[in-house]
């Protein structure tokens, strides 16, 4: 009989041990500070990476090349009082808004960074994605938003998000300077051609 208890005992032990030990290494990811991975980290969203790659955040890195810009981009810096001629691809009054994750854990630092750091990618959106990602393709349809949330990930953009970098008083394109370059996040949120269209989740997260 105390043979039985002790059994039942250790089996458990080892059950508990087992739980706490899988709740530490939970929490110990969900706790790690996230880091940007760039837009190749997130073209499991297949539509939207194409939508967004063609969009006009996608392009933010290339109009700071003087070859990378319109007709139309000259005239908006020309006004603005820039120098339209000139490259502006190591300036770091713009690189905040131009590339993905500028200065932070993973992001874009100099012109030697990946590609994949350049333009306004998902995570200028979303929030660095390093954790969070793992979360999406480990529990897939099953991950709560709460989950995600710990893990960095913001859900749908916010308004101040945006406006880190729309009417930030570094650009020369804000209200201050003109009017007409207010941020209207309501009305820009429908713009599809910025970043993407929106779409219903697949699934109640």
């Amino acid at each position: 009989m105390e043979g039985k208890v002790l059994r039942k005992y250790l089996v458990f032990l080892g059950v508990s041990i087992f739980c706490l030990a899988t709740l530490a290494t939970y929490n110990a990811v969900a706790a790690k500070a996230p880091e940007y991975v760039g837009v190749e980290g997130c073209n499991c969203h297949k539509t939207e990476y194409e939508e967004w790659s063609k969009s006009s955040h996608a392009n933010a890195f290339n109009i700071l090349l003087a070859a990378g810009r319109s007709r139309g981009d000259n005239k908006a810096m020309k006004d603005a009082g820039l120098d339209y001629k000139k490259d502006y691809d190591k300036d770091p009054k713009c690189l905040p808004c131009h590339t993905i994750g500028y200065g932070k854990p993973g992001g874009y630092k100099d012109e030697k960074s990946p590609e994949h750091l350049r333009g306004v990618g998902c995570e200028m959106c979303h929030g660095a994605g390093s954790e969070y990602r793992v979360l999406h393709k480990e529990k897939d349809e099953t991950f709560t938003k709460a989950e995600a949330a710990a893990m960095g990930e913001v859900y749908p953009p916010t308004k101040e998000m945006c406006l880190e970098c729309h009417d930030h008083p570094d650009s020369p394109f804000n209200s201050k300077v003109d009017e007409k370059y207010k941020f209207d996040f309501e009305e820009m949120v429908k713009l599809n051609k910025a970043w993407h269209k929106k779409y219903e989740l697949m699934f109640k997260h």
